[in-house]
């Protein structure tokens, strides 16, 4: 059963049915929502309406929105509401059919310029195109192109843009303007968390909240200084390649922001194609360091050193290939060798000495040779303080609902919500295996010798990884 609109979600939709604009909503205030509902909308036979600059997750969950809305509106639903995907696999013929069709048809940006360009749109039927994540839309992009064909043949068409990234438009130049004058459109509907319909709505449904915070480990902290430095050290050397730069906007500071990316290579555009490919290495050198950095918190430790051993291990792919190719000068820095000693300390060590070695009990040796890792490491495998700290809370809300029902109350379920589909897989893994532990004596182990089933898990499948890698790079050299 799908719940009714909020009512500052009504207004929306309703302006936007009203006039073609560019709708700039604050995240979190159920824009994919919002876009479901406008999409049902123009998700007729009697029109022809574009999807435009969609990702595939846009497209599962507006197909899951439809299938709620026709449950919830049983018999009287409206069967002709439906998402029809155009890929690469579907060719010419069967485009043109869907076109003739009409409907809600979401479409690769490339495959829309060519039928377009091609004569196989019939741009007489052209209804409209709703854009989703205007705040991705350059000039140069080719959305920005069909949507100029698509007006230029077909002035009395609509464009409807949509976007919860509001920082995207405070980078720059003007974006806000640049971006209504790629799209075609003079109006802007903004949608803050501080407007009063917004805080309204949101301020009858408050909720109490407990705040956790969670410290990270010594090693994580060693990990964010060193990846720190790495980025620090690369955008000096950046700024010294590179003049055009603007040292007082491109420092570590601003790297910590999300659209410092965009940033720099708006600010190197214009000069792109004069930069030597060592200043365009660093441009994506910076780029992989920050997602590093990113990563400390979100992966967990085996998976964090297999990023690792993966970027050094596709750099020296890159130099076997092209000699000439600068290699990542970061790589080589201390702040690298920290980084890779740390990260490898928190999965496995070796041990100190062939005696300690041989103190290891047989029925230890045994049980890492059938888990297919090497005899001669001590398993450390440094749990997520996030995981530890989450499972703790489910104790104390698992032990409130059992006191509920002894009390005759009714105990209900417990949302765990997550920031991206990887961690969600990550925290279905832990929690499933929660009382799962594996057990490795070791005579020198400083920790707990008992270790969560999902990190041995993990850590047989990084060295099944590092096994292939390594029998691949063999080949590869010989």
């Amino acid at each position: 059963m799908v719940s009714p609109l909020l009512s500052f979600q009504r207004q929306i939709l309703n302006e936007l049915l009203e006039q073609d604009a560019l709708c700039i909503i604050a995240r979190g205030l159920g824009m994919e929502r919002i876009l479901a509902e406008l999409c049902r909308a123009c998700a007729t036979r009697q029109a022809l309406v574009f999807l435009i600059n969609a990702s595939d997750d846009d497209e599962d969950r507006l197909r899951h929105a439809f299938m709620q809305m026709r449950s919830g509106e049983g018999e009287s639903a409206d069967q002709e509401t439906e998402l029809l995907v155009v890929k690469n696999e579907t060719n010419s013929a069967s485009r043109a059919q869907l076109y003739r069709a009409g409907g809600l048809i979401s479409v690769t940006s490339r495959i829309l310029i060519v039928d377009l360009l091609n004569g196989i749109v019939p741009t007489e039927l052209v209804t409209g195109a709703i854009v989703c994540n205007a705040s991705r839309i350059t000039a140069e992009s080719i959305e920005a192109f069909a949507l100029r064909v698509i007006r230029q043949q077909n002035p009395q068409s609509f464009v409807k843009a949509l976007s919860d990234a509001p920082e995207a438009f405070t980078l720059g130049f003007a974006p806000l303007e640049k971006t209504l004058k790629v799209l075609g459109l003079r109006h802007v509907h903004l949608w803050p968390r501080f407007q009063v319909d917004v805080q309204k709505e949101l301020a009858a449904a408050s909720a109490p909240v407990v705040e956790l915070r969670q410290p990270l480990t010594r090693a994580m902290v060693e990990l964010q200084q060193a990846a720190l430095d790495c980025v620090s050290a690369t955008i000096s050397e950046l700024c010294s390649s590179a003049k055009v730069l603007d040292t007082e906007t491109v420092n570590v500071e601003s790297s910590l922001f999300r659209y410092f990316d965009a940033m720099v290579k708006r600010q190197l555009q214009p000069y792109w194609h004069r930069l030597s490919a060592r200043v365009r290495g660093m441009v994506a050198d910076l780029a992989s360091l920050r997602h590093l950095a990113e990563l400390i918190t979100v992966y967990d430790c085996v998976s964090l050193q297999k990023y690792l051993d993966t970027l050094l291990l596709s750099s020296r792919t890159t130099q076997r290939a092209a000699s000439s190719a600068p290699a990542a000068t970061w790589l080589a820095s201390d702040s690298a060798n920290i980084l890779f000693a740390v990260s490898r300390s928190r999965v496995f060590r070796r041990h100190a000495s062939a005696q300690a070695q041989e103190q290891v009990p047989l029925q230890t040796r045994e049980k890492l040779r059938s888990l297919g890792l090497p005899e001669n490491i001590v398993p450390v495998l440094e749990v997520p303080p996030k995981l530890q700290l989450l499972a703790q809370i489910l104790d104390e809300i698992g032990a409130a609902n059992r006191e509920a029902i002894r009390q005759g109350q009714e105990a209900g379920p417990v949302l765990v919500m997550a920031g991206s589909p990887r961690e969600c897989r990550m925290i279905r893994s832990y929690l499933a295996s929660l009382h799962e532990t594996v057990r490795f004596d070791m005579p020198e182990a400083e920790d707990d010798c008992e270790h969560p089933r999902m990190m041995v898990d993990l850590l047989q499948s990084f060295f099944r990884w590092k096994t292939h890698a390594n029998s691949g790079k063999l080949s590869t050299s010989s």
